[in-house]
């Protein structure tokens, strides 16, 4: 058996946290024994809620995706800690967070490393009381103040030069007092802000609902929608984009 080697990561303001987190919170077994697990969420893979003395936690394995799945689902080819997934996402979240960016506080996360390669997990803090916008408009419209705030919250990632990779409707959240977030961040990065991969990241927003609206019976999205998301995005980017 090869020998196994686990780095634990933390954001620099979870110092206080230093002396409680050990392995075992990245063991959704241990959580479930301490009756912790207060639910999951379903997409490709299982992600899973941990209630916690410091708040309700998101735990997530990082998983591969495409062809190469196949080959491996959850291993990476190990160069360094600070290549990792885990450390890379922690590190933007962290960032971000810092930067007044409405996007979850990262927790900590944990590389364990295996002759070469590794597999990584990470804990984020959950937001209280959100739900994604699939499933908002799958249920009742948005205002048009909504979809301006979706614009303004997209110009303001693309101004301080975030590029989210998968941006999606999923990957958006309403919370009860109507903030909206953006979740999800592996395989982004900070980029300078360029026009070109600005309206390319809002063209695959667009995809995104126009998807949702052929999968689900009921979808509250149309043109209209769009247009008050995009002239709230311009007004606030200082763009004249058109989609």
């Amino acid at each position: 058996m090869e020998h196994q080697e686990n780095s634990i990561l933390l954001p620099k303001f979870n110092h206080h946290l230093s002396q409680l987190v050990s392995v075992d919170w990245f063991d959704i077994d241990t959580w479930k024994l301490k009756g912790a697990v207060t639910g999951q969420s379903k997409g490709r893979n299982i992600t899973w809620f941990i209630g916690h003395q410091e708040g309700e936690w998101v735990l997530r394995h990082y998983y591969r995706g495409g062809l190469v799945a196949k080959l491996s689902k959850d291993e990476y080819f190990f160069t360094s800690l600070e290549n990792t997934r885990c450390y890379a996402e922690l590190v933007l979240l962290e960032t971000m967070f810092q930067q007044g960016l409405p996007v979850p506080k990262p927790i900590a996360g944990r590389v364990t490393r295996s002759g070469f390669f590794y597999r990584n997990d990470i804990l984020i803090e959950k937001i209280p009381n959100a739900q994604d916008l699939v499933a908002r408009l799958q249920s009742e419209k948005l205002s048009e103040a909504g979809w301006h705030a979706i614009g303004s919250l997209i110009a303001k990632f693309h101004l301080a030069g975030i590029y989210h990779s998968d941006l999606n409707a999923h990957n958006i959240l309403i919370d009860s007092e109507f903030k909206f977030w953006l979740i999800d961040f592996d395989k982004c990065c900070k980029k300078v802000p360029q026009k070109k991969w600005q309206l390319a990241n809002l063209r695959r927003l667009k995809r995104s609902f126009e998807k949702e609206s052929l999968i689900h019976e009921k979808f509250y999205f149309d043109d209209k929608s769009w247009r008050w998301l995009l002239q709230s995005y311009n007004q606030f980017a200082g763009t004249k984009f058109k989609l």
